[in-house]
């Protein structure tokens, strides 16, 4: 049987089957990550202050006495080759050597005290809910019973009344989100201030527990803050700043008034006949004169970066899953703005996959 080469002399059937084989077991990636973060390795690491061998950590874990060590071993050796970790090897006499594992940028994220930690949005990614909502994928592009979303058609019911209804899941959303803002509110503050110039009066719709409208309300201490959200949500916000106050409501009902409003990750959760309703009820918020809507999600395009590229995918898929939104083009966007009702708009800056767009009414 003749073998087919490509261009580096490589049997490409044999590749094939090694990519599908690497596709197919792209989870446990995912679920390696959070066995790593449920064993609190880097927080571990980190207090320690240096590289540590699987014996030393499987003692400050610690690891179960029916558990081998050598199995965490294997668990940090998977977790070194997808850059999760480092790997430290030094002589240890005799022709031997010790290996050891320390942190990088990337595990650094899952170091509980730092600011920009990535756990709970790991954590609301990788929840059974989300998982299970996953693996009904297939079934519900069979399905014919007309649920807009495969989480739905899992579980009953759209994720956002689960969430209303479950505390725990309130909890990891919101967790997830406020992350969301602490990864990006100090490089939006810095890299488009401009944006707030003018501004005396902000809401930020969806804003959460209030996160990134606090980071805004100490930088802008002039600008008077509100965060509207669904009641059950502000309930359980911290909001202790004088310039920002915290509001239970529907952002498809009313907005309160104010010169900006800000949508952060909230229109690609939504169908473009939902987001248009949403936009209607922010131009209404708005001056139609200096009054702006401030959009910060992703702007799909082609990324200078092949991680940011599959980032963007990724999320679209995700919102199809979970939420029946979307990542959208440029071009999306426009048509989006322009049926809305709006007179333009401007993209401002990027911040990493996402962008900040000012819309003028």
């Amino acid at each position: 049987m003749e073998q087919k080469l490509d261009a580096q002399g490589r049997n490409m059937d044999v590749m094939a089957q090694g990519n599908a084989g690497r596709v197919t077991g792209s989870y446990m990636k995912s679920f390696s990550l959070k066995a790593a973060i449920e064993l609190g390795i880097a927080d571990i690491i980190h207090r320690h202050g240096r590289p540590l061998t699987a014996s030393q950590l499987a003692a400050k874990i610690p690891i179960s006495s029916t558990v081998d060590v050598s199995c965490l071993d294997r668990l940090m050796r998977f977790l070194v080759y997808t850059g999760v970790f480092a790997q430290v090897r030094k002589p240890a006499g005799e022709g031997a050597e010790e290996v050891s594992y320390g942190l990088t940028p990337v595990s650094s994220l899952l170091v509980r005290d730092n600011p920009h930690c990535f756990i709970p949005l790991a954590m609301l990614s990788l929840h059974p809910l989300a998982v299970a909502a996953w693996d009904n994928l297939g079934a519900w592009f069979r399905s014919e019973e007309g649920c807009p979303t495969a989480f739905e058609a899992k579980h009953g019911e759209p994720f956002w009344i689960k969430a209303s209804t479950d505390a725990a899941i309130n909890k990891v959303f919101n967790d997830a989100m406020s992350s969301t803002s602490n990864l990006s509110a100090g490089r939006m503050i810095a890299g488009c201030s401009e944006v707030f110039e003018g501004v005396r009066s902000l809401v930020d719709v969806g804003g959460g527990i209030g996160t990134l409208t606090s980071v805004i309300a100490n930088a802008f201490p002039h600008i008077k803050c509100m965060v509207l959200d669904l009641p059950h949500v502000v309930a359980s916000s911290p909001l202790q700043l004088p310039n920002v106050v915290a509001i239970g409501g529907d952002m498809f009902e009313s907005v309160p008034p104010a010169d900006a409003v800000l949508l952060k990750e909230i229109l690609h959760d939504w169908d473009d006949k939902m987001c248009i309703k949403i936009l209607a009820r922010c131009k209404e918020a708005i001056p139609k004169r200096g009054g702006k809507v401030i959009v910060v999600d992703v702007v799909r395009k082609k990324c200078a970066d092949q991680v940011f590229d599959e980032v963007q995918l990724m999320l679209d898929l995700h919102m199809m899953v979970m939420h029946n939104g979307k990542e959208r083009s440029e071009e999306e966007w426009n048509k989006l703005f322009t049926d809305a009702g709006f007179s333009g708009y401007k993209i401002v800056t990027s911040l990493g996959a996402h962008a900040v767009i000012e819309v003028f009414p």
